[in-house]
This record gives C-alpha cells, sequence and structure tokens, in this order.
C-alpha cells in the first residue's frame, strides 16, 4: 500500500473541510509505514515484546495482513480482537472477520470480446475489481492498492458501451460451495469468461462499507478510510455516510473517470441502503463531479441508515450528491413476485415457508425482491439510455437478500437455497436483457461479492460471543476511578474502540486490557439466556487481541514495518 496521490489528498481536504474530520498530515523527515502510520521504534517493556512474539506465533500470516490492510490510525479501533475459529461476536449471525470463509468471494469478469476466457489462479482482492474496469475502459487508473488483471483482458479489445459490476451481497464462496446446484446459469457462462479462483476480500473487517469502497476505490480501508460500519472521526465514533459521501476519502473510478470525460457518460447504482455506494462514486460531491443516479430503500432517520423501508428513495444524507429516478416506484410486478413466494410450497397462506410474508416488509425482505430488484434495474437501463452512445457508461448494482437470509436465518437454512437460485435466475434475465438492449459483444460485466457469510453455529459448532459481558468486564477491570466517563467507546466483531485517555487516568494499558480479553471463556462472555455445558465453560474464545499500532512492530509482518 501506499499513500493517496494527488487527487486523494485533495478530496481528503475537502471532506475535512465539510464534516469536521480529522487528517494526518506525513511529519517531514520521518518514515510512513505503508499504511501511512508514522513509523516508530520497537517498543519496550518485556510484556510487549512477549505479546508481540504471542501475536506472531498464534496467527497466519494472512489474517495478520488481513488485519493490518484494515486499520487507518485514528479512525479504526484501538484494540483488534480475533474470535477462535469458528467463533463468531455479536448479537446476530455476523460476517466480519479475517478468516477465510468470510473472506473468499466470486470474482469472475464476463464480456465476449472483451474478457479472455479462462480459469486463473493468482490471489486477486476486491481492490482489484476497480483498475481491471479501468483497463476495460482503457483509462489510467492508478489504484492506491489494486491491480487490474490484463491477464484476463482481451489484446487489442474494443471500448465496451456499458460495463456492470454486480454484487451479490454476502454471496461469497462459502455461500456458493454450500449450494452447489442452486446457480447453474452462472456456472453455464464460467468458460466464457474469467474465473478467478483465489479471490478474497482482502482485508479486514469483511463487511458491506468496507467492501463496497475497495471496489469503487482500488484501495484497503488503510487508505480509503472506510475501516468499519462505526469508525473514529476527530475522536467521536461516526457512522459511515452520516454526512453523506464523505468519510471515503479516496475517489473511486467512477469520480475520476466520469469527470475526465467531462460528465458525458451515464454513471448509477441499483442498491437498497446507502453504503452501497462506496462502489460508485461520490457523486457531485467529488470536485468536478455531478449528481451520478441511485436508489436506496434506505429508512430516512440518520440513525438508521442500514435500515430498509417501502419505497425507492434517498436519504437526506445524500440527496444533494445523487439524482433518484422517481419511475423506479411504478416498476410494476412485485406483487406478482411475493404472490409466487407465497405458492412455492403450493399454498397461499401469507406464508414464504413457515416465515410471515407480511412481517418481511410485506414481502421485500423475501426473495421476491430479486427478480422485482432486476427489473428495476432494466428499467434504469432503457429510461436512462445506459450503453446507447460510443461513450462507456457505468452501472453498478448490490443485491442484498443473500446477505438478508445469512444474518437472519443463515447460510445454510432452507431460505437460502431460494435465495441462491432466484439469484442466478435473476442473471441469466440481466445477461439477456443486456444482449437484446445494448448488443451481444456490446458490453462488459464483474460479477463479485463484498464479502462472505459464516455458517449455522448448528453447522460449525461456533460459539457466539456476546459484547454485553466484554463490556462490562472490561468497564469492572480497568475504571476504578469512580467516574461516569467511560472506557469502553463500542465493541465491533473485529475491534474494540477505547477512551484510551481514561483507560491511562486508571493506570491501565491498552496491553492489559489485550491479556485480559485473551482469558475470556465461554463461560463469561455467553449472551443472556444462554446456558454453557459444563465441559465448555474454561474453553478460551479469541486467538489473539492487540493494540492496534502494535501491526507496525510485527516481525512476522514486514509490510506492515514498511
Amino acid at each position: 500500500m501506499r499513500r493517496p496521490g494527488v487527487a486523494a489528498v485533495a478530496l481528503l481536504l475537502l471532506i475535512g473541510a465539510c464534516s469536521s474530520g480529522s487528517t494526518t498530515t506525513p511529519t517531514p523527515g520521518v518514515a510512513q509505514s505503508a499504511s501511512g502510520a508514522t513509523a516508530s521504534p520497537s517498543p519496550a517493556g518485556a510484556a510487549t515484546q512477549a505479546l508481540i512474539k504471542q501475536t506472531c506465533a498464534d496467527n497466519t500470516h494472512e489474517v495478520l495482513l488481513r488485519t493490518w490492510r484494515g486499520i487507518m490510525p485514528g479512525r479504526s479501533g484501538d484494540l483488534q480482537i480475533i474470535s477462535k475459529f469458528p467463533d463468531y461476536i455479536g448479537s446476530g449471525l455476523t460476517h466480519s472477520s479475517p478468516y477465510d470463509y468470510t473472506q473468499e468471494v466470486p470474482f469472475f469478469l464476463y464480456g465476449p470480446g472483451y474478457i479472455k476466457p479462462g480459469t486463473y489462479d493468482k490471489p486477486v482482492t476486491l481492490a482489484d475489481l476497480a483498475p481491471t474496469t479501468g483497463a476495460l475502459l482503457h483509462f489510467p487508473f492508478d489504484a492506491p492498492d489494486g491491480t487490474a488483471q490484463t491477464e484476463a483482458l482481451q489484446p487489442g479489445r474494443p471500448l465496451p458501451k456499458l460495463i456492470v459490476t454486480l454484487v451479490w451481497d454476502s454471496g461469497g464462496m462459502d455461500v456458493l460451495n454450500a449450494w452447489p446446484k442452486d446457480w447453474p446459469y452462472l456456472k453455464s457462462i464460467m468458460g466464457d469468461g474469467a474465473w478467478f479462483t483465489h479471490a478474497t476480500v482482502g482485508a479486514s473487517p469483511s463487511n458491506t462499507p468496507t467492501g463496497h469502497a475497495m471496489i469503487g476505490t482500488g484501495a484497503f480501508p488503510a487508505d480509503n478510510g472506510m475501516v468499519d460500519e462505526y469508525l473514529k472521526v476527530n475522536n467521536r465514533i461516526e457512522k459511515p455516510n452520516a454526512n453523506g459521501p464523505a468519510f471515503m476519502v479516496e475517489p473511486t473510478l467512477a469520480d475520476l473517470y466520469d469527470r475526465a470525460m467531462g460528465n458525458k457518460p451515464i454513471v448509477g447504482i441499483s442498491a437498497t441502503v446507502n453504503i452501497h455506494f462506496g462502489m460508485m462514486s461520490h457523486g457531485s460531491f467529488f470536485n468536478g463531479g455531478d449528481r451520478d443516479i441511485g436508489t436506496t430503500r434506505s429508512v430516512t432517520d440518520p440513525g438508521t441508515l442500514t435500515d430498509e423501508g417501502f419505497t425507492w428513495n434517498l436519504p437526506h444524507q445524500i440527496q444533494p450528491y445523487y439524482t433518484l429516478p422517481s419511475y423506479v416506484n411504478d416498476v410494476p410486478g412485485f406483487a406478482k413476485d411475493v404472490d409466487a413466494i407465497d405458492r412455492a410450497d403450493g399454498r397461499k397462506d401469507g406464508k414464504w415457508r413457515n416465515n410471515s410474508i407480511d412481517q418481511l416488509l410485506q414481502g421485500f425482505d423475501t426473495p421476491a425482491r430479486i427478480p422485482y430488484q432486476e427489473r428495476v434495474l432494466e428499467t434504469m437501463i432503457t429510461r436512462e439510455g445506459f450503453g446507447q452512445d460510443d461513450v462507456p457508461d457505468l452501472l453498478y448494482a448490490n443485491f442484498k437478500e443473500i446477505d438478508y437470509i445469512s444474518h437472519i436465518w443463515s447460510m445454510n437454512s432452507p431460505e437460502m437455497d431460494d435465495a441462491v437460485r432466484l439469484q442466478d435466475a435473476a442473471l441469466k434475465q440481466l445477461v439477456t436483457f443486456l444482449n437484446a438492449q445494448v448488443g451481444k459483444g456490446q458490453w462488459a460485466m464483474v460479477l463479485t461479492a463484498d464479502h462472505g457469510a459464516i455458517p449455522s453455529p448448528k453447522v460449525s459448532g461456533g460459539f457466539q460471543i456476546s459484547t454485553a459481558p466484554i463490556g462490562a468486564g472490561l468497564e469492572a477491570a480497568f475504571d476504578t476511578d469512580g467516574d461516569d466517563v467511560p472506557i469502553v467507546e463500542l465493541i465491533q466483531p473485529t475491534q474494540i474502540y477505547v477512551n484510551t485517555d481514561e483507560l491511562r487516568q486508571n493506570g491501565g494499558t491498552l496491553e492489559d486490557m489485550a491479556r485480559w480479553i485473551m482469558d475470556r471463556t465461554e463461560g463469561n462472555t455467553h449472551g443472556l439466556g444462554v446456558t454453557v455445558p459444563a465441559p465448555d465453560q474454561n474453553d478460551k474464545v479469541f486467538a489473539e487481541s492487540f493494540p492496534s499500532d502494535l501491526m507496525t512492530h510485527l516481525p512476522c509482518l514486514p509490510e506492515a514495518r514498511g
């Protein structure tokens, strides 16, 4: 990784002015690590050196590398935590981890005449998608971390009229491998495209805002600033996109390409929550950019940026920067899609399998959304004129149902079976439509996932680690001064945000907290109402915990040491 280029620095300064965010200015004459952190001498102290040795001994290089790529000093949590595989942290089925099962994703390039068919075994990450799309456009996009996979592109290829980036949200290889018979159409066209067998997210945490930002910018979170679902700015916890697109500090491919082409390309996204927009653009927030086309189903309350509602809209946080095509609310057929889901078991009873359809956003949280959103995408392509002239256009789409099911029922559920089958059918319909509307040999597609999912604990044997007893335990152990200022600010599945001033005032260190976390067991981290069998009470639940700034001192991670 390297420091942002001139365009990114200008954007960073603009974002700082608009969002009161803090920036780190490199000090002249002081060495910088590859993630942008100031390199410093190895910390002294036997306890710290023991922690460094333990961290290297207990983790693979890949796990540490993904963790380091996800850390931006000042924005990330102060402590990194890695649960033991297959244990997981949080109130639901999370997918944020540095482990392969949430990291491995499909990476498929398709477009006869543009893509060189084949199976490619080299390791790639989501950061490679934007520069590869840039290469398809013959546009010089210098990605901070990604590399154009030109070996998978046809030499002498013309310009496509349209490039579609399609994300099956949470549709990682663990999901596809769990349901191998559910995606026959994708398999049928794999021989006509480029399939990368060793594709990963590439950075931890593996979640929606980080994954989409990587797809858009070609940068890992350490460079693009989207380090988690929450991040710290000016020493305050914020949720990304709460101030519009301000928190992503690298320009996207679409930002730079659209501006370079005088905003002549049509750029748009079909999304259901605005954190998906990270793979497209900053819209008119970017200097010289315009109001790209976008849709969400977001509830517009600032505190519910990832909750979906009943109509297509743009939340007020992003309305000034994008354009909502209001006609998408007139796309017909959703009632028929819901009816088909209802009747799939041979009965019309208001249920999808055993689930009340009305309680699932009147059907939008069932797989009925998949064919419906595909038709919305078709309508946008037709009405906006995507791919209808010689200036290549960019269209992005996120299909979220696989992700929703992975959180609620798990990737091993019969509900996931339905979602993957309908997602594959929608892909077939979209390819057929694009061939008719744009023309065979006139367009190209990138298909991927922003992250994977974790198996049901009934399948994996994983233990659900509750954050409540960890937070309460840390306060009891380290916050002893009797004031009302907590030490723990926020616990996320891969990191903990700490009030380091309060910790220091109480005589503690981050290393002390890390060692305390490493001693946690199933017996003292279970949720309310959970009974842990006696033989499992003393089983440790964390593989590792360490201060985030320790990464640059690990001898087993030379990349972080600069």
